[in-house]
């Protein structure tokens, strides 16, 4: 295949053809082909032929397959032979949580500073989640907040009225295994911005809220909260975080409990917050 058109024309004879699972390999390699000629030319073609391969590459192959291609693309950014924007394909057309959420905050970490001190990623974020160009925002939403740099809170209150509830509840399963003060914050500011609402829509974001900060403290590598600095592009820096402060949950639940307190109090649905402080300031007897 020597032209785009012959990639185009050869992959459409693959993907109307596609009858048997022995054939998993070659839509494989065909996915692989495409990424990296995309890599060398950027044809819109291209990009729409690899959204119609991977929709098939979801409906056919396990998700361990899946997570395979996605890390030879991620070895592929590391060795500098792709660039993070090929991210944005498993962002965009991914249906596993964990494929599509990786993706995200390997998006984020492996772009430049932008001259806002955002991550030049974030704007291809914001563009994939405000125009619904993937098929699950709620991964992609709940990712960008788990990574932890405040520097990203005004794009994310940009995004969250493009996501449904549904989004949202999604985007609290969102965890990495490592706690971070911005993350933590962002879920409070929500919640506390929704609860006094009586709306079905603001009561379901609560809880999700609510969920995402139970789900922190449960799934946390280690009892520690962190407050970080992200040095961008992360292949530039080692480290590339870096840590202002950390607190272990102890000291973190007395900081935030006069935070859960006020919501708890002004949650006019069920009192979801209840369960937030008993899992947060349990020394302080709340």
């Amino acid at each position: 295949m020597e032209t785009i058109d012959d990639l185009v024309a050869d992959s459409c004879v693959l993907i109307d053809g596609y009858l048997d699972p022995a054939d998993r390999e070659q839509l494989y390699n065909r996915i692989w082909h495409c990424l990296r000629w995309q890599q060398q030319e950027s044809d819109n073609r291209i990009a729409q032929l690899i959204t119609k391969l991977y929709h098939l590459f979801v409906r056919v192959m396990p998700v361990e397959q899946r997570r395979m291609i996605y890390q030879a693309a991620r070895h592929e950014v590391e060795r500098r032979n792709f660039t993070p924007a090929v991210f944005c394909v498993f962002m965009q057309n991914e249906t596993d949580e964990g494929i599509a959420s990786t993706a995200t905050v390997d998006l984020l970490a492996y772009s430049k500073r932008d001259r806002s001190s955002l991550p030049v990623g974030f704007k291809a974020l914001l563009n994939i989640i405000e125009h619904r160009l993937c098929r699950i925002p709620g991964a992609l939403f709940g990712a960008a907040v788990t990574f932890g740099d405040r520097n990203l809170f005004i794009g994310l209150d940009t995004m969250a009225p493009h996501l449904t509830d549904r989004d949202i509840h999604m985007a609290a399963r969102m965890q990495t295994g490592y706690v971070h003060h911005a993350s933590l914050q962002y879920w409070i500011s929500i919640a506390r911005r929704m609860a006094s609402r009586e709306d079905r829509v603001a009561q379901s974001v609560v809880g999700s809220c609510a969920s995402a900060l139970v789900r922190y403290s449960e799934s946390a590598f280690q009892s520690v909260v962190t407050d970080i600095e992200r040095l961008y592009p992360a292949w530039d820096f080692n480290p590339a975080v870096s840590v202002r402060q950390q607190w272990d949950f102890e000291e973190y639940g007395r900081l935030v409990e006069p935070q859960l307190s006020a919501i708890h109090a002004a949650e006019v649905g069920e009192k979801v917050f209840g369960e937030v402080i008993k899992v947060w300031c349990r020394s302080s007897g709340a």
